[in-house]
């Protein structure tokens, strides 16, 4: 198996099951504060400046996401963000590597649906993470929700891997 395709076969067995998105009726937090997926900036290393490979993930997303003519995830929430941010810390501190209860998501950050996708690896990027989750059907079908319109993304290194967290949420 060449080099490549062995990173992306580690991926692929090392990404957990996700937790399907829960329904729940309810509105925007009026404390959240929603940003816009910056534009990558090319002259950051992804590996070194993790906000930059936070952002280049979405990017990688919205890309498939336009291919399949939806609409692309456009803003990050910081409720939904800081859930992100918190879980890939505990996962890179603790080396764990699972899901978390989805609802606390859900009554926290006042979504009407939340879906979340976890993937680890020694060499992964942006772009690896994103192929690895567009090749598992449950992180596809979070990753291609047509109701996904905040993201929240959680990147950090700990026991040589990186781990990444993406939740997507909705609101009415």
């Amino acid at each position: 198996m060449s080099r490549p395709l062995s990173r992306l076969a580690t991926l692929v067995a090392t990404m957990a099951v996700l937790l399907a998105g829960l329904l729940t009726a309810t509105t925007a937090p009026a404390s959240a504060k929603i940003w816009k997926v910056p534009a990558p900036n090319l002259s950051l290393d992804p590996l070194t400046h993790l906000t930059e490979f936070e952002n280049r993930i979405v990017v990688q997303i919205n890309k498939r996401r336009k291919k399949a003519g939806l609409k692309p995830v456009r803003y990050f929430n910081s409720c939904v963000d800081g859930f992100s941010e918190r879980w890939a810390r505990h996962l890179a501190e603790t080396g764990e590597f699972v899901h978390r209860n989805q609802r606390k998501i859900l009554r926290r950050c006042d979504l009407t649906w939340v879906g979340e996708t976890l993937v680890r690896g020694t060499a992964l990027t942006p772009a690896s993470a994103v192929k690895a989750w567009m090749h598992s059907p449950e992180h596809r079908a979070v990753i291609m929700k047509p109701r996904a319109n905040r993201a929240g993304v959680g990147v950090r290194l700990g026991g040589g891997q990186v781990y990444a967290v993406l939740n997507f949420g909705d609101f009415n």
